[in-house]
């Protein structure tokens, strides 16, 4: 074979293999148009919102059409939103430092790259309304493994929380008055007594068992007996702080957890009950009476001493004639009077 055979064999074996390799890039690209169509058709029919943002801009490159069914608005529209229209100032703060957070760990390059993050926040709608999204956020990276983008996928989360909302709301709370229950109470009434010992700070409970409850139900039903006990918490709830816990302990017992309270502040704040019952008849019912116990935590002594105690002090009301306050004494040295605690209407 001559010399210029060669060069021309050489050159077509050249050609061919160019041939080769662009039928192979062709393909390549084509797997890829295909499968880029796959997944845009899912993001495009899920029931999730899927979308990506720049991380330099913070702005959305991508947002699915489900957009529309969760938050009201076009995917254009969304587009066109910054973060700070589309979130709520706390939400904004809680994404904010989330991010910061998660840059620190990229810059540190101690984290995997493949990691996500879930962030259940508020969102805005289209209608200025606000809902629970779930956000599973992870980060796009470029060929050399940096982050370049965030991919989130977002759900509307608002019933179940709205249902967890409602079973924590059973587990804590009575059914009929709306005060909290007992099983709640205990509970709470446990980390008050470890405050309390930490910090050595006061506390006080107060227990009453509304008088004759049993011929309100006899005389009037048991319907009129069941808005007796919502009045009577309608009554102690206007009367208590925010920070103080009502319990509805059995029956037509309540238990009031005073926390940073004096027995004198609690006696005050039981008296002033009873001359409310007294004093302000319940629609359909008339005028209630009730005999109150009242303790001051010890500290470091058990709950079943404290609970026994407080129990006692209220039977000790009933069997001195009902309608009154029974109290331990008041410690050495504590004043008859202590300075006033702030209460739902302001200062007593």
């Amino acid at each position: 074979m001559s010399g210029r055979e060669r060069e021309a064999d050489a050159l077509w074996r050249r050609l061919a293999g160019l041939e080769r390799e662009v039928a192979g890039l062709r393909e390549a690209e084509r797997t890829l148009r295909e499968s880029e169509r796959k997944y845009r058709q899912i993001a495009d029919h899920s029931g999730d919102c899927l979308w990506t943002m720049d991380l330099g801009t913070l702005r959305f490159t991508y947002v699915s059409p489900s957009v529309t069914k969760i938050y009201g608005s076009t995917p254009e529209e969304t587009m066109a939103q910054s973060a700070h229209e589309v979130l709520p100032p706390r939400s904004l703060e809680i994404v904010t430092r989330r991010l910061e957070d998660e840059m620190a760990l990229e810059a540190a390059g101690t984290a995997d790259p493949r990691r996500t993050a879930t962030l259940e926040i508020e969102e805005y709608r289209k209608d200025g309304s606000l809902i629970w999204i779930e956000n599973v956020l992870s980060f796009l990276r470029d060929g050399e493994g940096r982050a370049t983008a965030i991919l989130g996928v977002s759900r509307d989360v608002s019933e179940q929380r709205r249902l967890r909302e409602e079973l924590r709301t059973l587990a804590t709370t009575d059914p009929l008055t709306g005060a909290f229950n007992r099983r709640h109470f205990v509970g709470e009434l446990r980390r008050e007594m470890m405050r309390s010992d930490r910090y050595a700070t006061p506390f006080s409970l107060v227990m009453l068992d509304i008088d004759r409850f049993k011929a309100v139900n006899d005389r009037l039903g048991h319907e009129i007996g069941d808005r007796a006990l919502k009045g009577v918490v309608d009554l102690i709830q206007q009367r208590i702080r925010a920070s103080d816990l009502l319990a509805r302990w059995g029956g037509e017992e309540f238990m009031i957890l005073l926390g940073n309270t004096t027995l004198p502040q609690a006696m005050a704040l039981a008296g002033d009950l009873l001359e409310r019952l007294k004093s302000e008849p319940l629609p359909g019912i008339g005028l209630l009476t009730a005999s109150f116990g009242v303790t001051q935590y010890q500290g470091h002594e058990g709950i079943d001493a404290l609970l026994t105690r407080v129990d006692n002090l209220m039977y000790r009301a009933k069997r001195e004639g009902r309608a009154r306050v029974a109290h331990d004494p008041a410690p050495a040295g504590e004043p008859a009077a202590s300075p006033a605690r702030e209460t739902a209407g302001g200062t007593e």
